[in-house]
């Protein structure tokens, strides 16, 4: 059963603390160092129609429609759109689970740490992704996941401050589902999608100065003055871990996936 992370803040108040220290300069650096580049170049081709739901400042956008693919992006956070819209980006508010857009829209749909913030779970972004992909169209699909160190470690941690949360009376509210690979994967298939590759994803695993997933998880290791930068003593862990499993030091999961 996937993991269900609860916090004392409110929905708008995560939302806050997502962005907490980003711009739209700042966010777009970080994509040339992620680990899932390469799957672009394996399913899409320049002036493929890529809709990304769920798309923030729209940097994804940008990069993707400075490699050549005709990119547009959804959210519901206006505030954040206009941040790429003053670029000129093709960005509009809209729900990920009801788009404006008519079916067979796109070739590939990309959707990064959205799905896991719906309660009642993943099916209906999914199910609109769906309708919304070309026969053939390729899923890009990615949350947060439950690897063996969250779940014997950081899990149970945040738990316990949880409870204390709850014996000082606050309220806690959902935040998202963390799922395992075989869960996840699941999820899509039963969206009707054919399941082709998974991948990892955060920062690339031949450095160890930022991660996206330790960076999030334990506070104690962030370095002072940028997001997703690790102190000394967070790379030194992150470096043992690596060695043990890279699975044990990412963020989360890509399922890739094709419309049959």
């Amino acid at each position: 059963m996937a993991f269900t992370l609860h916090t004392h803040r409110d929905a708008a108040a995560q939302g806050e603390a997502m962005w907490t220290g980003l711009g739209f300069e700042s966010a777009r650096a970080t994509i040339e160092r992620r680990s899932i580049l390469p799957v672009f170049d394996r399913y899409c081709r320049p002036g493929d129609r890529i809709l990304e739901g769920g798309c923030g400042f729209g940097t994804w956008v940008d990069y993707l429609r400075g490699r050549g693919f005709r990119a547009v992006g959804i959210d519901t956070n206006a505030p954040l759109l206009s941040w790429g819209a003053s670029k000129g980006l093709p960005l509009i508010v809209n729900d990920v689970a009801r788009t404006c857009f008519r079916d067979g829209t796109f070739d590939a749909y990309l959707s990064l740490g959205v799905v896991e913030h719906f309660p009642e779970g993943p099916q209906a972004p999914l199910g609109e992704a769906r309708r919304v992909l070309r026969r053939g169209g390729i899923l890009l699909v990615s949350t947060p996941c439950t690897n063996a160190f969250r779940a014997l470690v950081n899990h149970p941690a945040r738990g316990l401050v949880n409870t204390l949360h709850r014996v000082r009376g606050r309220r806690l509210h959902f935040a998202e589902y963390r799922f395992t690979q075989r869960e996840l994967a699941g999820h899509v298939r039963a969206a009707g999608f054919e399941v082709l590759e998974t991948v990892l994803n955060d920062y690339r695993l031949d450095q160890d100065t930022h991660s996206i997933g330790f960076y999030t998880d334990w506070p104690i290791f962030r370095a002072r003055g940028e997001k997703w930068r690790l102190n000394a003593p967070g790379r030194w862990l992150f470096r043992a871990l690596r060695r043990l499993s890279p699975n044990l030091v990412v963020s989360g999961i890509l399922v890739v996936a094709r419309k049959p």
